[in-house]
């Protein structure tokens, strides 16, 4: 165990998901060195202010967008005025605070931290949470990373193979796999009666998680079952492209004419009051996931869970045995696998299914594991 070592996390979210929780998890789980999180404001920040995490507000600490198809000579002067004032900032605070390492909690967090941590000779390690398209902005970002950082840390083997199909394998050395880990709950097992069935949705209302497509292949089962509702746990985000989206959502949902069998929650703090109203999770992303905290958890729940056979999902589910798996943007597949596991609920195939869930969870992705990993990981640094 290495003493008196001081980490400096920055996150650029100012909403909260699944990689916001992942930090979280790695601060308050690993007891042997000091963290420091810098962050923007924003709901992000409150969560973690409400934990008693050492915390410093950096405003500019923000994911980068651009509002056109092409970056403006605006745009990348912007851009270049910000990284400079967060460098600026970040430079005091790591010699201030005596700072040991940087940990940059995403790509972008990596980006504004990789100047401050060659200007004070600081190691960085970098967490990688999503999968890229080969030819986009963040692409060009990471293979700019890739030489320059100590170690990057990749949530699931499915991320690896993006960065080795974007940077080369060759090029990529001082990449590993630790897979996001949860605490597991206590679950008195449950079976609903015959009658009744939640389905249930946990994310972001964003075009990106499919929400309109489950709703269009759930549309012909609410026909044929009047006691089946849908639970939709997750707000929008702060940006038109995800209100418009909620927009298109709601007239879809009227135009179904599905108003009583739709529950909008917003956003639910306690898994407990979200699991324990749902009885099968759906996630459909038309994009791919790299692994899928709400996936993780409804598992744990002992929750049957239908997901995109895509990205790192299959990494979590076994199909037909954990979990099942629909093939991506196949609607009328997933209408025929929410329609089998609404029939089949409770038959003894479906109750293993539901404890097999909770045992990967135990054995595969437990807080447990996550945080041997990361020690592992900081003390070979350190050492």
């Amino acid at each position: 165990m290495i003493q008196d070592k001081k980490i400096l996390c920055i996150s650029v979210m100012e909403s909260w998901g699944g990689g916001e929780l992942y930090l979280l998890n790695l601060v308050r789980q690993i007891k042997d060195y000091e963290f420091i999180i810098a962050s923007p404001k924003g709901r992000a920040f409150d969560t973690f202010s409400s934990y008693n995490i050492d915390l410093i507000q950096i405003n500019r600490l923000r994911k980068i967008f651009r509002k056109s198809e092409k970056w403006s000579l605006f745009d990348k002067l912007k851009i270049l005025f910000n990284i400079t004032l967060v460098t600026i900032q970040l430079v005091k605070i790591i010699s201030s605070k005596k700072i040991d390492l940087i940990f940059a909690n995403g790509n972008f967090a990596a980006f504004y931290s990789i100047f401050s941590a060659k200007l004070t000779k600081r190691k960085l390690v970098t967490a990688q949470h999503l999968i890229y398209n080969n030819q986009s902005t963040e692409a060009k970002i990471l293979k700019f990373l890739i030489p320059r950082v100590e170690a990057m840390i990749c949530v699931s083997n499915a991320v690896t193979t993006c960065i080795n199909q974007i940077a080369g394998e060759d090029a990529v050395k001082n990449t590993s796999v630790i897979h996001n880990g949860i605490e597991i709950p206590f679950v008195e097992e449950r079976i609903p009666g015959s009658e009744k069935l939640n389905i249930g949705f946990v994310g972001s209302i964003i075009k990106q998680k499919g929400l309109k497509e489950i709703i269009t292949a759930l549309n012909p089962i609410f026909r044929q079952n009047k006691y089946l509702i849908f639970h939709v746990f997750g707000t929008t985000v702060k940006n038109a492209e995800s209100q418009n989206y909620y927009a298109e959502i709601l007239s879809l949902i009227n135009s179904f004419k599905l108003d009583d069998k739709i529950i909008f929650h917003g956003h639910i703090t306690s898994k407990d009051d979200i699991y324990n109203k749902i009885d099968i999770l759906i996630n459909f992303s038309v994009s791919d996931e790299s692994l899928g905290y709400n996936i993780l958890e409804a598992m744990s729940y002992s929750k049957v869970v239908i997901g995109s056979n895509a990205g790192g999902v299959p990494e979590i589910i076994e199909d037909n045995k954990s979990g099942f798996l629909v093939e991506q943007n196949d609607i009328i597949h997933l209408t025929k696998k929410i329609k089998y596991c609404v029939e089949n609920f409770n038959s003894p195939m479906m109750v293993d299914v539901r404890r097999n869930a909770s045992n990967t969870i135990a054995t595969k992705f437990s807080l447990e594991q996550f945080t041997l990993q990361y020690k592992n990981m900081f003390n070979s640094i350190f050492q």
